[in-house]
C-alpha cells in the first residue's frame, strides 16, 4: 500500500476560479454558496446534445485535469492544482464535427496518457445536410502529441455520427480495446452506420465489429457499458439506444453476452433489458450494497405525447435468476422530466452513493423552446434499499437544480478527497460544484483509491473494489466509458461515514487476482499497483569483499527498477554489506510509485566454523558451527598438554594438570573438557 497525500497537504480552490459554484451537499442543509461572474476561461457553447467531459489527471502530476470541448468544435484543456484550475496549450486540434466523448488513456502502453475523442454531427446535419465529421487520435509521445488518427485505425469512423466510447480487455493481453457507440437514424436513411468494436492489435485498432457480432443494425446508440450482465466473470456490453428519435421505428436497448471465444450474441430480451426508451444515459454501480450491479438510464419526459411503455427513467435491479426488473417506481426513481447525464456519487461521505440526473428541454436551433424548466434531480440514498428503502427527492436541497444540464462529471478539484462535480448544459460556460460537505457532517470520514495494472492494463481499468467500513460493504469498478460523454476521475472516492479505519479493501485485478489490505486510516489517498501484496525481499550469500546478494521477489511486467537512484536489471544484485539502500519501482511516468527501503546495518553473513571456544580449531569469527570442532589436547596424558603448534602432546609447563585450559584455575570449561573425553581410550604407555 502507498499513500499518494494526506488532505492536509492540499490547499483550497482558488477564490478565483469564476463560473464556480460553492456549495455543501448536506441532505437537507440550507449551504451558502457563491455564484461568480462568468469567465470565458470555461467556455462550453453546448448544443442540444451537450459535449464530452474529462476530469482525468492527463499530466500524472496526481491532480485531476479538465477537458472540455465546445459545439464548435475546438477543444479545451486546464490543469488541476493547488491553486485551481489554468488553461494549457497542449498542442492538440479538434477534427471536423462536434467533439462527443472524450477519453485519457495509455492506450500505447509507454507510461504516458493519449488523448481520443469520437466526433458527431453539426447543426447543419439536423436539416439532412451533409455530415461531416472527424474522429481522433493523440498519442503522447514525452509531452508532445501527435496526430495518430489514421495509424490506429480511425479513419473509418470519419463522416460517422460517433457517440460515447467505451473501453475493456477482451482478451486480456493488457491492450485495452474498444467500443464506439454509433448515432443511426435508419427510418430517416441518415448517418446509417453500425456501432464499432476495436481490437487493440499492439499499435493500432482493428475493426472486429462483424466478425465479433456487435454490428447487428443501424441504432441511434449513445453509450455502451462493459459489465457481467449474466454472472458468468466475463464482461459483456449493454448499449443504450434513443428510441424516441423516430417514432416510426422500435428501437430496444441492446445486451451482447459474451461467448468467451471473442465473438457476443445478442440476448436483451432474456435478461429484460429490451426495453424502448429514449435513453441518454447508461449510468452502473450499486447503491445498495448487495454487490450485483444496478443500472440507470435516463429518458425524455412523459409531457411530449411519449409512446413507449417506459414512461420514465429505467432502474434495472439485479433479480437473482440472471435477470433484471425494471424497479424505478419500487425505488423512488420514476423520474419524469426530459432526462440527459447521470452519475453515481456519495455526496455526504456516508459510505452510500447518491444519484444525480441533469435535466434539459430539447432545444434546437429553428425550433422553438417551451416555457418549462426543469430542476435536475438529486436522489439521496437512505441506505436501507436492500430491505425495500426508497431513494429520497432532495433536488432542490443543492445548489444546482436550476441548471439546465446536459452532463455531470466527478473528480476531485481540491483535494479534499471529497468529489466535487461539473457540469455542461446550455449556455456558454461550464459549472462547477466544490464539495463542502465537511463543513456539514463534521463526524464522517472518507478516503480514495487509485490503482495501477502490471500484470492486466496499465490503467487498471475493469478492476473491481471492495471496502468494507461502517458495518457495510461498497463496491466500485472502475471503468473508462459510461454515463453521457464523460470521463470521472479514475479517482475512487469512498465515504465512510463516522468509522475512523476501514476494516479492509479487497481488489479483484482484470486477471482475476485478489489481493486484501487490512486497517485503512480515513483521510488518507491510496495507492496500489497489481501484484504489490508479493513484493518481498531475501538475503543471498555473502560475496568476496564485504557485500551480499540480495534477491527481489516481485511480480512480473514491474517497471522502472532503480536501486539508489540507478537503473537496475533483473532482480539479483550485490550491495554493500552493512548499509542501507532504496528500491523503487515507478508506473504511468511516475503518477504510481511504490519505494521499498532495506536498511542491513545489523546483518550478519554466515560463517561456518567451531564455535565451540575449548576445541582445538575454534574460530571466534564462526557463528555457524559445522561440527568441524576438535579435541586432541585431552588425549594426552597426566602431566602433558596439547600443542596446537606442534600438534603433539608436551610436558605440560604448569604444575597443575586438571587445568586443562592453562587459565590457572579448574574450573567449569576444565570439566566439561574432561566429560568430553569420557569413554575415550586412554593411549598405551611407550
Amino acid at each position: 500500500m502507498y499513500f499518494l497525500n494526506s488532505k492536509e497537504t492540499f490547499f483550497g480552490i482558488r477564490a478565483a476560479m469564476l463560473a464556480c459554484l460553492l456549495m455543501g451537499y448536506g441532505v437537507v442543509s440550507n449551504a451558502q454558496f457563491s455564484a461568480l461572474s462568468p469567465d470565458p476561461m470555461f467556455e462550453a457553447y453546448t448544443n442540444f446534445l451537450g459535449q464530452g467531459m474529462s476530469l482525468m489527471d492527463f499530466n500524472q502530476d496526481g491532480w485531476d485535469d479538465l477537458t472540455i470541448t465546445k459545439s464548435t468544435g475546438e477543444i479545451s484543456f486546464y490543469e488541476g492544482g493547488p491553486n485551481g484550475l489554468t488553461p494549457v496549450e497542449l498542442g492538440i486540434t479538434s477534427g471536423t464535427g462536434r467533439p462527443t466523448s472524450v477519453m485519457w488513456l495509455d492506450i500505447d502502453n509507454d507510461g504516458d496518457r493519449d488523448f481520443l475523442h469520437t466526433a458527431s454531427m453539426g447543426y447543419s446535419s439536423l436539416s439532412g445536410g451533409g455530415l461531416i465529421s472527424k474522429s481522433q487520435v493523440w498519442i503522447n509521445e514525452a509531452g508532445v502529441f501527435e496526430d495518430r488518427t489514421t495509424e490506429w485505425g480511425f479513419d473509418i469512423l470519419e463522416n460517422r455520427s460517433c457517440s460515447g466510447m467505451a473501453f475493456h480487455d477482451l482478451n486480456q493481453d493488457r491492450d485495452l480495446d474498444l467500443m464506439i457507440s454509433v448515432y443511426a437514424l435508419p427510418c430517416e436513411e441518415l448517418w446509417e452506420t453500425e456501432n464499432v468494436l476495436f481490437e487493440h492489435s499492439g499499435e493500432s485498432f482493428t475493426d472486429i465489429s462483424t466478425a465479433s457480432g456487435i454490428a447487428n443494425g443501424f441504432q441511434p446508440s449513445f453509450q455502451g457499458v462493459w459489465m457481467d450482465l449474466n454472472g458468468d466473470a466475463l464482461l459483456d456490453l449493454f448499449v443504450i439506444n434513443d428510441a424516441g428519435v423516430e417514432l416510426d421505428c422500435d428501437y430496444v436497448n441492446f445486451a451482447y453476452i459474451n461467448n468467451g471465444d471473442g465473438t457476443f450474441t445478442e440476448d436483451a430480451a432474456s435478461l429484460g433489458l429490451n426495453v424502448a426508451m429514449s435513453s441518454m444515459s447508461v449510468t452502473v454501480g450499486d447503491p445498495d450494497g448487495d454487490g450485483a450491479e444496478e443500472v440507470f438510464v435516463t429518458n425524455q419526459s412523459v409531457t411530449l405525447n411519449y409512446p413507449y411503455d417506459q414512461e420514465t427513467g429505467a432502474y434495472f435491479d439485479p433479480n437473482g435468476s440472471g435477470g433484471y426488473e425494471e424497479n424505478s417506481v419500487d425505488v423512488g426513481l420514476d423520474t419524469d422530466r426530459w432526462s440527459w447525464g447521470a452519475m453515481w456519487i456519495d455526496f455526504d461521505s456516508d459510505g452510500w452513493e447518491d444519484l444525480v440526473v441533469s435535466t434539459s428541454e430539447f432545444v434546437v436551433a429553428g425550433i422553438p423552446a417551451g416555457s418549462e424548466y426543469y430542476d435536475n434531480y438529486f436522489f439521496k440514498n437512505p441506505g436501507n434499499l436492500a430491505s425495500g428503502g426508497q431513494f429520497i427527492d432532495s433536488t432542490c436541497d443543492w445548489n444546482g437544480c436550476d441548471l439546465r444540464l446536459y452532463n455531470v462529471v466527478r473528480g476531485d478539484l481540491d483535494g479534499d478527497l471529497r468529489p466535487d462535480v461539473v457540469g455542461l448544459g446550455l449556455g456558454q460556460f461550464a459549472s462547477f460544484w466544490v464539495n463542502e460537505s465537511e463543513a456539514d457532517h463534521p463526524d464522517r470520514h472518507a478516503l480514495t483509491v487509485s490503482v495501477c495494472g502490471s500484470h492486466s492494463n496499465n490503467e487498471a481499468i475493469g478492476t473491481r473494489m471492495v471496502l468494507h467500513a461502517d458495518g457495510h460493504a461498497q463496491h466500485r469498478t472502475l471503468r473508462a466509458g459510461q454515463d453521457l460523454y464523460v470521463q470521472h476521475s479514475a479517482t475512487q472516492f469512498f465515504g465512510m461515514g463516522t468509522a475512523a479505519v476501514a476494516d479492509s479493501l479487497e481488489l479483484f485485478w482484470p486477471t482475476g487476482a485478489r489481493e486484501v489490505w487490512y486497517n485503512l486510516s480515513a483521510e488518507n489517498a491510496y495507492q496500489f499497483v497489481e501484484g504489490q501484496s508479493d513484493l518481498g525481499i531475501t538475503f543471498g550469500n555473502s560475496l568476496p569483499g564485504d557485500s551480499v546478494t540480495l534477491i527481489l521477489t516481485s511480480p512480473p511486467n514491474w517497471t522502472g527498477l532503480t536501486y539508489n537512484g540507478e537503473s537496475i536489471e533483473g532482480l539479483e544484485i550485490a550491495v554493500p554489506l552493512y548499509a542501507s539502500s532504496e528500491f523503487q519501482w515507478s508506473w504511468l511516468n511516475g503518477l504510481f510509485s511504490l519505494t521499498l527501503d532495506v536498511d542491513w546495518s545489523g546483518f550478519n553473513p554466515e560463517v561456518e566454523g567451531c564455535t565451540y571456544a575449548n576445541a582445538d580449531n575454534y574460530n571466534p569469527g564462526a557463528n555457524l558451527d559445522d561440527g568441524s570442532c576438535t579435541f586432541y589436547a585431552n588425549l594426552c596424558g597426566a602431566g602433558t598438554v596439547w600443542s596446537v603448534e606442534l600438534q603433539q602432546c608436551v610436558v605440560a609447563a604448569v604444575s597443575c594438570p586438571e587445568d586443562i585450559d592453562g587459565s590457572g584455575v579448574v574450573g567449569v570449561d576444565d570439566i566439561l573438557s574432561i566429560l568430553s573425553m569420557f569413554g575415550q581410550e586412554c593411549p598405551a604407555p611407550e
